[in-house]
């Protein structure tokens, strides 16, 4: 299950949902079909003249897409998405040029702290062969 932000607790909150637990019920608190929900969201959609391209999917794409932008890796996605596989996460990670430097240079860092490391190794295994 992925995490809610504070903001989409906030509302759920203030909907109160029924015992039942669905977020869009009826006054009854059974599930409202999604077929009803497409058509609520189309005829939103047409007051509000959007594109027919936006459909309730492109909210989930969009989510997948700032999930990139924000620097996730396609494992990350894969779980907060809900993807079966890292393959169909990985469409959302397009890295910009500043981010394949900064990627490349953190890993220069860590590759100068090793190799200092492992030299500090050697060189105290020196000192002790010499005394």
């Amino acid at each position: 299950m992925s995490p809610l932000s504070e903001r989409s607790v906030a509302v759920l909150k203030n909907w109160e949902p029924k015992e039942a637990g669905w977020v869009f019920h009826r006054e009854d608190g059974t599930p409202i079909p999604a077929t009803h929900l497409d058509q609520q969201h189309s005829r939103v959609r047409a007051r509000l003249k959007m594109s027919d391209g936006f459909v309730l999917h492109s909210l989930r794409h969009r989510f997948g897409s700032r999930l990139g932008e924000s620097g996730a890796d396609a494992f990350t996605i894969m779980r907060l998405m809900g993807h079966s596989s890292v393959t169909v996460s990985q469409r959302y990670v397009h890295p910009s040029p500043e981010a394949v430097e900064l990627a490349y240079e953190r890993m220069t860092t860590l590759n100068l702290q090793q190799a200092a490391t492992v030299f500090a190794t050697v060189e105290g295994t020196r000192e002790s062969k010499i005394q």
